[in-house]
């Protein structure tokens, strides 16, 4: 097949949670289909991810960062006063329910105003226009069987949809998450109706919807009229390996969490209670987080745990590493805490961390949320622990920590982990597309 993939983040410009559509691409191209991907050049980025498909077929494109201009307009006008430059960017680049965590400082009512207004679907349309330029100069040499979008950000689906009419081939859209429909969706007004209307424009003409849970893909089954298919996300075996592993700290048992935290959301203070609960014991034990701001990312209430079970020493803040030193790390520690946000909406949520909790082959602790598909997972796989219940972490943990003094503790891989891979999920995708291809052509 000749495969055309728009993602609006593919590595180096992208975030860890990009690695869904990177290890598609090397998956597509391994097995000799011809694909090449549309892509912004964002170089807000750090280089977290590096792109494992050849670098010719990746097209980047200009990006045109929309959110600078009332920063230019403000640092202009302080300069007029004598001022001096604004030192801080007022207007953030992630507008996404998504991508979303915090904002650094108070945001005025006109950045909130500008971004409702001109962030539409999301910050990245000012890539839109070079995205739809850099596809009709591919398409003069090259014609792809089916376009296969990847979202968010949503300016992806208005980019695939503009380039599938000008082609007349298949457009699929990959929901990694939802957009108006998802849980942590919080548009309202005027905007929320902008957004359904562009998302129905652009649903009334794709041939197929991807969906990376079956609580999502029954949503769209019920709401849209084209063919849908869960594609979950997974490992990929050649990043983990179980030859001569490191132990991050032999003395201590290590927990590990990275990612966003969306406030108290994701909330590490039942683990944070559990240790309390230990008294002097919790001494044997590391809490390692990596999140986009270190310890600044930890609420008012997460502190005053620490504070008060004397927990300084444990908790380790970071700043978020590159994946592959992650994933090693993750190999390295003795848990991989998956957080929940404690609510039905997350029933439906399965984090991509998880799979790659499952290939590090490491005990999987998961907070918040003891319902959802991923809990199921995690249970009848006998993957970890699934609480709420700060008793019942101290027990889990507890018990870690005597199989470690009494030198038992070696790990068994879980054989449940071959279900898991992306190979596994991957090659149900090539079907679907083939299928969808077969169809549009008949």
């Amino acid at each position: 097949m000749k495969i055309l993939i728009v993602a609006g983040y593919f590595p180096p410009y992208c975030p860890a949670s990009a690695s869904r559509v990177n290890k598609l691409a090397k998956f597509l191209e391994d097995r000799g289909h011809d694909v090449h991907i549309l892509c912004p050049k964002n170089e807000e980025f750090e280089a977290v991810l590096l792109p494992e498909i050849s670098l010719e077929r990746v097209h980047y494109t200009a990006f045109t960062q929309i959110n600078d201009f009332p920063t230019s307009v403000k640092n202009f006008l302080k300069n007029l006063v004598g001022k001096g430059q604004a030192k801080s960017q007022e207007f953030s680049n992630k507008s996404n329910a998504s991508d979303q965590n915090t904002r650094i400082g108070k945001e005025s009512k006109i950045s909130i105003l500008y971004r409702n207004l001109f962030n539409i679907p999301d910050s990245l349309i000012g890539w839109y226009p070079h995205a739809v330029k850099e596809g009709g100069r591919l398409f003069k040499h090259w014609k792809p069987d089916i376009i296969f979008a990847t979202l968010p950000p949503f300016t992806t689906m208005l980019v695939a949809h503009r380039l599938g009419r000008m082609m007349e081939v298949p457009v699929i859209y990959d929901y990694r998450d939802l957009w108006s429909d998802h849980p942590y969706y919080g548009a309202r007004g005027l905007r929320r109706y902008i957004d359904i209307f562009l998302e129905k424009k652009a649903l009334k003409n794709c041939a197929g919807l991807v969906t990376v849970t079956e609580t999502w893909a029954r949503h769209l089954r019920e709401t849209c009229t084209v063919p849908v298919e869960c594609i979950m996300n997974g490992f990929d075996p050649s990043d983990f390996s179980f030859d001569k592993q490191e132990t991050f700290d032999k003395n201590k048992i290590t927990l590990l969490y990275a990612g966003y935290l969306y406030g108290e959301k994701r909330d590490i203070s039942v683990v944070l209670e559990a240790l309390g609960m230990m008294g002097n014991l919790a001494q044997n034990f590391n809490i390692l987080l990596y999140t986009p701001n270190g310890r600044a990312d930890l609420s008012h209430h997460q502190n005053q745990l620490i504070a008060k079970y004397k927990l300084e020493d444990i908790v380790i803040c970071n700043k978020y590493i590159p994946q592959k030193k992650l994933l090693r790390l993750q190999q390295q520690v003795d848990v991989l805490m998956l957080l929940r946000w404690d609510h039905p909406s997350e029933n439906g949520v399965i984090a991509g961390k998880l799979f790659e909790y499952i290939g590090a082959g490491k005990p999987i602790l998961s907070l918040g949320s003891t319902t959802g598909e991923a809990s199921d997972i995690i249970k009848k796989m006998n993957f970890g622990l699934v609480s709420n219940d700060a008793g019942d972490v101290s027990r889990f943990l507890s018990d870690l920590w005597n199989a470690r003094k009494k030198g038992d503790g070696k790990e068994i891989l879980n054989q449940n982990r071959k279900y898991f891979t992306r190979e596994v999920q991957f090659s149900k995708l090539v079907i679907f597309m083939e299928k969808v291809i077969f169809n549009y052509k008949k």
